[in-house]
């Protein structure tokens, strides 16, 4: 099992970002990253999602732009998926603390599995209503709120690229992303701008990790960066990813259906970080029957294991995290990956995915520019 280092990790570089603008902080920050951006009056962090170390050097050579800037390599969040990772960083809190585990959350009180991002029932698809449940339930100040209420001003401001964020036509194609990110960075004499973008992850898993459409959309989102950091000298930009990704295959553990009948609840979390909620009858029995299955695969670990190696990070459990997390939870180690399909519509299309705990998903490096 490779944990993760909650000494440096995307979390702790959100903690530096709070300590630079002299906000209180959560968790350690990153002591190399404080020093390289001590003296910036305005920093951009650019997320683009799916990113990863691994990704980076399977598309650019050492010489590249971004590869040759490179200054710090971190961990994502465990598990690393977007939900979580990103969350991390806007929170400065670990999962576990804030409760964004994953992508799909078990709430009890409606009896339903939701996709936390669109507010949907992961078995219907149908919105669950006009406020996201999440948030309702698990809020937080992100690090832009953070930021502008010690400095009683507005200087921190966060983009969500499309398809996040459907109204801000600037928002909608890479090039105005990038472009619109630095020039709001240029606002104020002294700024804090987070932007997100969903590529490359968003193609890469349609289309695999090493497909020739992924590698002409890094390139050019670097081809953007190079030229607009070029033009805002004055702007220190830290480029990062939520995660990384792999290539994987599917299976339907509908197959075995002496395991999926000791399941109390549908999965849910993550297909390469799933949880169980078990039957009280089967609760002894079931880890034994999984690993029979699926021992090669994925190591199978119980709530009280899970909470007490940290797996989802330090700090004091979010009231809804024992909740989301159920019985036993299941860690992909390799590129095999389940799924429990009963609706055909959903069955997983994905060439490549993340939330598993290969290196290649979880590690992240940092990419800094105008930091002389």
């Amino acid at each position: 099992m490779n944990k993760i280092d909650y000494t440096n990790s995307i979390v702790n570089l959100s903690n530096s970002i709070l300590k630079h603008f002299d906000v209180d902080t959560f968790h350690n920050s990153i002591p190399k990253i404080d020093e390289l951006i001590k003296d910036k009056k305005k920093v951009l962090v650019f997320l683009f999602d799916g990113m990863g170390k691994a990704v980076l050097n399977k598309h650019l050579d050492e010489k590249s732009f971004f590869r040759s800037h490179i200054v710090h390599e971190m961990y994502s969040t465990f598990p690393p998926t977007t939900v979580a990772s990103t969350n991390g960083f806007l929170s400065g809190k670990t999962p576990i603390e804030n409760g964004w585990l994953g992508w799909t959350l078990y709430f009890k009180d409606i009896n339903k599995n939701v996709n936390v991002f669109p507010n949907e029932d992961d078995e219907t698809g149908e919105s669950i209503g006009k406020d996201n449940i999440m948030k309702k339930m698990c809020p937080f100040k992100d690090i832009a709120e953070l930021i502008n209420e010690k400095n009683n001003k507005e200087i921190a401001r966060i983009y969500l690229g499309y398809p996040v964020d459907k109204e801000n036509k600037k928002l909608r194609h890479v090039s105005s992303f990038v472009k619109y990110a630095f020039n709001q960075t240029e606002l104020t004499d002294e700024s804090f701008t987070y932007a997100y973008w969903v590529d490359p992850d968003m193609t890469m898993h349609r289309k695999g990790v090493t497909n020739k459409k992924v590698h002409r959309r890094i390139l050019k989102i670097q081809k953007l960066v190079e030229k607009y950091s070029s033009l805002h000298k004055d702007i220190a930009v830290l480029i990062i990813a939520d995660h990384g990704m792999i290539d994987v295959t599917f299976e339907d553990m509908n197959k075995h259906q002496d395991l999926v009948s000791m399941l109390s609840q549908p999965m849910s979390i993550e297909k390469r970080c799933i949880n169980f909620y078990i039957k009280d009858e089967y609760k002894k029995d079931f880890p034994i029957l999984f690993n029979s299955y699926y021992k090669e695969h994925y190591e199978i670990y119980s709530m009280d294991e899970v909470l007490n190696n940290k797996f989802f990070g330090d700090g004091t459990p979010h009231p809804m995290t024992k909740e989301f997390l159920g019985d036993y939870i299941a860690i992909a180690k390799d590129g095999f990956s389940l799924e429990c399909v009963n609706n055909e519509k959903h069955k997983v299309k994905f060439k490549a995915h993340h939330a598993g705990n290969s290196l290649d998903e979880l590690m992240i490096s940092i990419i800094g520019i105008n930091l002389d």
